[in-house]
């Protein structure tokens, strides 16, 4: 996952983020928290003064007394805004220290996990990583100041309940503490929701990102059916948790009904009882409505409707931060063809990933009719071994090649490299397909396609190295290399190739248009680059070359050197004598 709220991490890791960062400043939080009684007061006013004008006032024919008490409760709704401006000076003292210290705590991460893999840190990255930061610290000011508006209104309505007449606060409490924990599972669920539904969409566009960006690839296998296919998958888990998302919204009218309308019900069934008892007054009874209806009831709705949103996109935002900063920062993405960890064409292995290729019980098929071409295939590629794949005509070494690179995927079983599925332009592997590609452009914007950074002094050599050096690096080139030969445009691809920083480079037959000096030229560059290379063989020479072979056959696997199959394996000695230049067919099988 790409970064984003990607990562294994939890909500609980996101609160314990938050938490540990808000405690260090315990003056300020406690001075935000005593503000909540403070300006609880004109709540808990408001309504005595509606009672006793109604009841002292209106109700018993004292206009003048009843107009006092209106002009009092006017004078304490002015109060009650000027008070209010006594919390920004703590709540100033939370929020920034609380960025300041996320935004070190995340370039930090960043650029220990730069040190630590040997690779730069992208500017992007890092002004992404602030920009959640500071959206989080929007975050907690708005959670913080709405949640105290709207707790010192419901705590001055609560104290306003219990001097009118406890017997309505017993009857309200009940109410409200249901409507609370049922909050509480709102919370729980929406944020479970919308951290799903995030890493279904993200999962997604990271997905499209780097289907787009192997386009050529996916083109040069004709995989575009496959291709498409995990796309649709993942739009259709991105639209389910959406829907999933949306149910768990449904549920705010009946927290809200719970806490506000049913409180409001049994008050006015119990008031004919205290009223006809002399516990309580008509004035009374008004105060109390307004209690509910008007304190309670907006403080409950802010609380579900607005606060829950709120409440939900920050910690599942902290949780992402918590997620960045655990691994190591927000660099823990891979690099996009378009976007390669240059190390340069002979050191693929500067980073500190060093991959290893493991299938475990691989099959493949065309359709769910058709024969398998891989059933039950296995194998281990290390870290830096040359390894030759080979195999009669349709046995299926370029449907592997596909698998390897993540164009397709598996059937069945596993393909996992370096811990994880392959995936195209994740930057791990480089590919030059059997069909080599040539696109409009210069021969320097071809060669420097998965390079950008490259100097024209290392395109300049890598043209040389190749059999290139006719062409000038402005020299345009049309696409599909019309003008080049089929051999020039295999060069092209090749460099291009020899060129990206990956640590493991596949060629699926990418010689096959050359002569065996050009071709044993090419295939001793890509070992001295460092790295993996694995080989789609053309001719025996690449098998007899390779420390490891890879003998695709019958849909299964047999792995050893050269030697070893020759002596153990009658169908590999039938390949290398079908290959044997002496027979007249060294163009390969």
């Amino acid at each position: 996952m790409t970064p984003g709220m990607g990562g294994g991490g939890s909500v609980r890791d996101g609160w314990r983020l938050l938490w540990g960062v808000l405690r260090r400043r315990p003056r300020p939080l406690l001075a935000v928290g005593g503000l909540v009684v403070v300006l609880a007061a004109p709540t808990t006013v408001a309504g005595i003064a509606v009672a006793h004008a109604l009841d002292d006032g209106f109700f018993a024919h004292r206009a003048g007394a009843g107009l006092l008490w209106v002009a009092l409760l006017v004078q304490v709704r002015l109060v009650a805004a000027v008070a209010g401006r006594l919390l920004f000076p703590p709540l100033v003292r939370v929020v920034e220290p609380l960025r300041d210290e996320l935004v070190t705590a995340m370039v930090t991460a960043g650029l220990h996990r730069a040190v630590r893999e040997d690779v730069p840190v992208p500017g992007a990255a890092v002004r992404q990583a602030v920009d959640e930061v500071e959206q989080a610290r929007m975050l907690v000011a708005s959670v913080l100041r709405n949640a105290h508006a709207t707790g010192s209104v419901a705590v001055g309505a609560v104290i306003g309940l219990a001097l009118l007449d406890p017997a309505i606060l017993l009857v309200e409490l009940p109410c409200l503490v249901a409507s609370v924990a049922g909050y509480r599972l709102l919370v729980r669920a929406v944020l479970r929701r919308q951290r799903r539904s995030l890493l279904a969409e993200e999962d997604l566009a990271e997905h499209v990102v780097r289907t787009l960006g192997a386009r050529r690839d996916v083109t040069a296998f004709a995989a575009q059916d496959a291709a498409a296919r995990p796309v649709l998958e993942r739009v259709e888990r991105a639209r389910l948790a959406a829907r999933a998302l949306g149910r768990a919204d449904a549920m705010h009218d009946g927290v809200v009904g719970v806490g506000v309308d049913l409180g409001l019900v049994l008050l006015l069934a119990l008031a004919p009882v205290l009223i006809g008892r002399g516990r309580l007054g008509t004035g009374e009874l008004v105060a109390a409505v307004y209690y509910v209806m008007f304190a309670l009831g907006p403080a409950l709705r802010f609380l579900v409707y607005g606060g829950a949103g709120w409440l939900a996109e920050l910690l599942g935002l902290m949780t992402r931060l918590s997620d960045a900063i655990a691994a190591g920062g927000p660099l823990s993405g891979v690099a996009t063809a378009g976007e390669p960890r240059q190390v340069g064409p002979s050191s693929p292995s500067g980073s500190a990933a060093r991959p290893v290729v493991v299938a475990e019980s691989v099959g493949y098929a065309y359709s769910k009719d058709a024969a398998p071409v891989l059933d039950g295939a296995g194998f281990t590629v290390p870290f830096g071994a040359h390894v030759a794949v080979v195999g009669p005509s349709g046995a299926g070494k370029s449907t592997l090649a596909a698998l390897l690179c993540g164009v397709r995927e598996p059937a069945g079983g596993t393909i996992l490299v370096g811990g994880a599925p392959p995936a195209p332009g994740s930057g791990v592997l480089a590919l030059a397909p059997q069909e080599p590609y040539v696109f409009a452009g210069t021969v320097r914007e071809n060669l420097a396609y998965l390079a950008p950074a490259a100097s024209d002094e290392v395109l300049r050599d890598a043209a040389d190295a190749f059999g290139l050096g006719r062409l000038d690096l402005d020299e345009r080139l049309s696409a599909g290399g019309a003008g080049l030969s089929a051999g020039e445009r295999q060069l092209v691809t090749l460099a291009r190739t020899y060129l990206a920083a990956a640590p493991i480079v596949v060629l699926d037959e990418a010689t096959s248009h050359l002569d065996p000096d050009a071709e044993l030229r090419a295939e001793l560059l890509m070992r001295r680059r460092g790295g993996t290379l694995i080989v789609i063989a053309h001719r025996i020479s690449s098998a007899s070359r390779a420390d490891w072979v890879l003998l695709v056959d019958a849909g299964k696997v047999v792995a050893g050197p050269h030697h070893q199959l020759v002596d153990r394996s009658p169908r590999y000695r039938q390949l290398v004598g079908l290959w044997e230049p002496e027979k007249g067919t060294d163009d390969g099988i």
